[in-house]
């Protein structure tokens, strides 16, 4: 399932990088509606064996009876997993509407090219060409307009055509690309320099490199720090994403001998001016306009810790490293130009504040900063999704930034020498799908796009003042006049007002007769933005409902909004998400036992929540890679990584709420669930498979609707990342065709 438009769940913030035809439409609409729900499954896998496993922890006692599926490389639980997808797949096949799901949905990604991650560096554009069974090629465009291949993973011998570039970035003069190859599907990259005129390899390259770390350049080109994975016997109890180390890559040189420049956790390379615990990931920037390098601890939260010291000395094993901004700071996102450092900070604006600090002045301190652009109250520049967009962009000209009002994106330019804020004129409102600049380049490279309008793109010329097309404007597959999006609100229980945008048929019968989906998340403080999905767009074309409910969680609202559903606030989200099902059916588009609740990743506390709090509340769910017992969390890889968001179960004052938000815990024998089906990546690196098939065993074994809960298992997949739009169509296609024969009675109108 591609994610990465609305939120990537479950990720980390790098700065830098941080998911039949039939001959009438009318024909195909009637057909699918007339189809009969299916109401009982009779057939389940036989039952997952339990073990008595038994937990007293802070007082509570608690049954685990599916432990033994935990732990990696473990034989038996994956035969029980793929006998799962065996099965699942069986039975998604003679679904009546499937082909019908399959063919049209192949069809609209079949004709779809999709560019993205678009870089201007010295006259040349480079970005990522997808088409439907690629695995995105790319690619540069010179100065006179002629394009090539620089590099397709298809080629890549001995990778079945499984391999994909997760990240590429070039270097300052544009002469060489290092990018980051994943060859397993499972994030775990090698990073590789490639020679943009010759388009061949230069024979430098690291790993293993997780995908959203990418090469940090020096201005002058000659090497680059990089973000490696620890060997694994120095990884803290096992766990591929802790233990992290910044190194640095002279080009020409053996990796092997690369210093070590900073280390999270303990052992050799640890910087005493700037440690870090081994769940976090040390990273820095280096700008061709300043002497200043500023390092950046993070993790899976939106605050970060920044330090400072000279370019010179950071490429230096031992270097003093200046600490401007903790955690408790509350600073989202940093960046330099000359001797001014730029901090995005939420400790006394919940919508975030900008700030400037001189770093000339000595001791300069986070207090010495002070607030360089005025905001209305409902404006924010705290970081609202996970798209390819800065929050702050030094370019050479001037600092732009992007500001979100009510969902819609707007670029303010700051003059570096006379603090005047000017206005950059947008020219149609909608989100961000793309906003990057680099402080050797005038300007920015901007993709904008809404919920029913494809992405378009522009590069920003500050000579003239004006956007000109990068000739890259995605078309649509398929006419999509027919639908709109409304924007309205939700009263959840507590009375709170949550957003709620509905994309719909503009000729829809507000008569409660459609299905339903209703997408959700609300984690991290990412904020579902809009964005044009034709797979989708095809579920609302054929007369349904998909609905996007803005839970507390996310950042819709700014920080505020976050902390109102994060941590023992976490049911607060469930409510709303609940209540969205209910807001639906009170104005006519769909009826709850209708309607389908979907999402994933982190946002399987949200889903799962709803699921065991609220069974009769909704027709049916659909979970994608979800994380669903956080009880268990540290014994997940990455699982450490995600305590600034979910909370520490190994604490006393934490485990408490962590419990409460477990859906796995609150499973209740002896209830009617509703139908349900669980996607999983079997090359997932982010949440275990094991937590699929734990909530599914348990949950199956406490039904009494006799409605089916299926596990849909992807041999290629990994955390919400298809390799091609063909897989996302098949996915959606298997989505689409279980909702059909699960909720009953959808659109009739042609």
């Amino acid at each position: 399932m591609h994610y990465k438009d609305i939120v990537m769940p479950y990720t980390f913030r790098s700065s830098r990088a941080y998911v039949s035809l039939c001959v009438v439409a009318a024909a195909c609409t009637l057909m699918v509606g007339a189809l009969p729900a299916i109401a009982a499954q009779t057939d389940e896998p036989a039952p997952a064996r339990t073990v008595d496993q038994v937990d007293h922890l802070f007082g509570v006692t608690l049954h685990d009876p599916y432990r033994w599926m935990e732990g990696a490389h473990n034989a038996e639980f994956q035969q029980w997993l793929a006998a799962q997808g065996d099965y699942t797949r069986a039975k998604l096949d003679a679904l009546p509407t499937l082909k019908f799901w399959q063919q049209d949905l192949q069809k609209i990604n079949g004709t779809t090219v999709v560019h993205r991650s678009q870089r201007y560096v010295d006259g040349s554009l480079f970005f990522i060409r997808e088409e439907a069974q690629g695995n995105g090629t790319l690619m540069v465009r010179e100065a006179n307009g002629a394009e090539r291949v620089l590099l397709d993973p298809a080629t890549l011998a001995g990778d079945g055509g499984h391999a994909s570039i997760t990240l590429f970035v070039p270097s300052p003069d544009g002469s060489k690309v290092a990018v980051d190859i994943d060859h397993g599907g499972n994030e775990v990259t090698r990073m590789e320099v490639l020679d943009v005129k010759s388009g061949k390899p230069t024979g430098d390259a690291v790993e293993p490199v997780w995908g959203e770390f990418g090469a940090e350049w020096l201005p002058d080109g000659s090497g680059f720090a990089y973000t490696q994975m620890a060997p694994p016997a120095q990884r803290t109890n096992g766990d591929p994403l802790q233990d992290m180390r910044l190194r640095f890559h002279r080009l020409g040189t053996p990796s092997a001998s690369d210093p070590i420049l900073l280390r999270a956790g303990k052992g050799e390379g640890v910087n005493p001016s700037f440690t870090m615990s081994s769940n976090r990931f040390p990273d820095v920037q280096f700008r061709t306009d300043s002497r200043w390098a500023i390092a950046e601890e993070q993790g899976a939260q939106i605050e970060q810790r920044y330090c400072v010291t000279m370019q010179t000395e950071a490429i230096k094993p031992g270097a003093t490293w200046h600490c401007i901004a903790d955690f408790d700071d509350e600073i989202v996102d940093a960046d330099i130009h000359g001797n001014t450092l730029y901090l995005v900070s939420t400790r006394t604006r919940s919508n975030g504040e900008l700030l400037a600090l001189d770093l000339s002045r000595p001791d300069a301190s986070l207090k010495d900063a002070h607030p360089i652009l005025s905001l209305q109250d409902d404006e924010m520049i705290v970081d609202s999704n996970l798209d390819d967009t800065q929050m702050i962009a030094p370019a050479r000209d001037a600092l732009y930034v992007k500001v979100v009002r009510n969902g819609i994106d707007s670029i303010r330019r700051i003059d570096y020498r006379t603090d005047k804020v000017e206005n950059v004129p947008m020219p149609f409102p909608g989100s961000a799908a793309l906003f990057h600049a680099d402080d050797n380049q005038d300007g920015f490279v901007l993709g904008l796009r809404s919920w029913t309008t494809p992405p378009k793109f522009w590069r920003y010329d500050p000579s003239t003042r004006s956007l000109r097309s990068l000739g890259q404007d995605e078309a649509s597959p398929a006419d999509y006049s027919m639908i709109e999006a409304t924007e309205t609100e939700l009263v959840s229980k507590d009375g709170t007002h949550v957003p709620l945008t509905i994309v719909h048929r503009k000729d829809v019968a507000l008569d409660g007769s459609h299905r339903a989906i209703v997408f959700g998340y609300g984690s991290y403080g990412m904020s579902i933005v809009p964005s044009f999905r034709p797979v989708r767009l095809e579920w609302v074309k054929n007369g349904n409902i998909f609905a996007y409910a803005h839970v507390r969680g996310g950042g819709e609202k700014g920080e505020a909004w976050h902390k109102a559903g994060k941590g023992p606030n976490k049911h607060k989200g469930v409510e709303d998400f609940v209540a969205a099902v209910a807001r639906l059916s009170e104005l006519g588009y769909s009826r709850p036992e209708r309607t389908a609740l979907i999402s994933g990743s982190a946002g399987g506390l949200l889903l799962g929540g709803a699921v065991v709090g609220y069974p009769s509340r909704f027709g049916a769910a659909v979970f994608m890679v979800s994380l669903l017992n956080p009880v268990r969390l540290l014994q997940e890889p990455n699982g450490a990584n995600q305590m600034g968001e979910m909370g520490d179960p190994s604490k006393a004052a934490d485990f408490p709420w962590m419990l409460a938000m477990d859906p796995y815990q609150q499973i209740h024998p002896h209830t009617a669930y509703p139908a349900m089906m669980l996607d999983v990546g079997l090359n997932d690196s982010r949440v275990a498979p094991w937590e699929t098939g734990k909530f599914a065993a348990r949950l199956r074994a406490a039904n009494t609707s006799g409605r089916p809960v299926w596990i849909r298992t992807d041999a290629h997949g990994g955390h919400g990342i298809q390799a091609s739009l063909g897989a996302e169509a098949a996915e959606y296609a298997d989505v689409f065709a279980f909702l059909d024969a699960q909720l009953p009675v959808t659109a009739t109108h042609p």
